[in-house]
């Protein structure tokens, strides 16, 4: 039996319903649905996670602050902790009938991570398991599936070491600076101070941002426009001086000018330009425009991303990468 890992629940459908020619069927173990159907004689599983399975946690008697310093924490070996038990139920389940595992989670570093922990379950409860693939794709279209799964890979080892090293950073400075910031300040219980590698910088950029606002001193200028009329078609224009930053000066030129009914054209300057197609969105690019342009937050934004990207629209959102797929052009 092949046994095919996802990222999640929709795009195992969708994985089932390509490499089965739409004759897969939806079954559940327990509360936790799965796909099977037959390719080429053989039974195929394709199982949807949940992002990942297991999370890196300090041994419960580091939990206490009084009589351990911080600093010990840095040291501590934290250990692996299991997230989702239902999960891991289905996966030690299927390990046993598995002859070769295909891992098609999210083609990144967090996706190489959920595909580990998930070997690692198997291999648990199945010594024997060897025969172990990768499916790499940037999109979920039927061209791109295909061909990942014609294509298989080996796991990326090194690439999931750099996202559980991510786990451990985050984890190690997020204890030792919460707790030690926190007991400085003599901040206990529900009014510590939460420290994170992300988090507080990004609290620093909006603290620069909000005290530029305060600080910002507006400073007021004129402008002076003519509406125009040539051949029934209306435009404006406006004067060379564009901002005038004097108000006395202002007035003059429109005093000047504000009885004239004819305006004439002193020259027209005519020229070709190109203009270079939009690099692609990445990331932070497609979250700028969803914010500036549509007006969307960067969580709703991403939902409607990652639900577009689960359908075919669009390549994998989450992503420094600005090359589009050629499956998506």
């Amino acid at each position: 039996m092949k046994l095919v890992i996802c990222e999640k629940q929709i795009a195992a459908g969708r994985i089932a319903g390509i490499l089965s020619n739409g004759k897969a069927i939806l079954k559940k173990a327990g509360k936790m649905p799965y796909y099977t159907f037959t390719k080429d004689g053989e039974e195929w599983i394709v199982l949807g996670l949940k992002g990942h399975i297991v999370n890196l946690d300090y041994p419960p008697e580091f939990n206490r602050w009084k009589g351990i310093s911080p600093l010990d924490l840095i040291w501590i070996e934290p250990y692996k902790r299991i997230t989702n038990k239902a999960i891991a139920d289905i996966l030690k389940m299927f390990a046993d009938k598995a002859s070769e595992a295909i891992i098609a989670t999210d083609f990144d570093r967090e996706g190489e991570l959920i595909g580990v922990e998930a070997i690692e379950i198997l291999r648990k409860y199945n010594k024997n398991l060897k025969n172990i693939k990768r499916a790499r794709f940037s999109a979920l279209t039927r061209s791109e599936i295909i061909s990942a799964f014609s294509n298989l890979v080996d796991i990326d080892y090194n690439l999931a070491k750099a996202a559980e090293t991510r786990q451990i950073i985050d984890l190690v400075w997020g204890a030792t600076l919460t707790r030690f910031v926190s007991m400085a300040a003599k901040q206990y219980g529900k009014d510590f101070l939460s420290i994170g590698r992300v988090q507080s910088p990004t609290l620093a950029m909006i603290v620069d941002r909000e005290k530029q606002i305060k600080e910002f001193v507006p400073e007021p200028y004129w402008q002076i426009a003519a509406n125009l009329e040539k051949d029934k078609t209306t435009f404006s224009a406006l004067h060379k001086r564009d901002k005038i930053k004097n108000e006395e000066e202002a007035k003059k030129i429109y005093e000047k000018i504000k009885d004239v009914e004819k305006a004439s054209v002193s020259s027209v300057n005519r020229s070709i330009k190109k203009e270079i197609s939009p690099i692609p969105f990445d990331t932070t690019s497609f979250l700028n425009a969803a914010s500036s342009i549509l007006k969307l937050s960067a969580s709703r934004a991403m939902e409607i991303a990652e639900e577009l990207y689960m359908q075919g629209w669009i390549s994998y959102p989450r992503t420094d990468n600005t090359v589009y797929p050629k499956s998506l052009r």
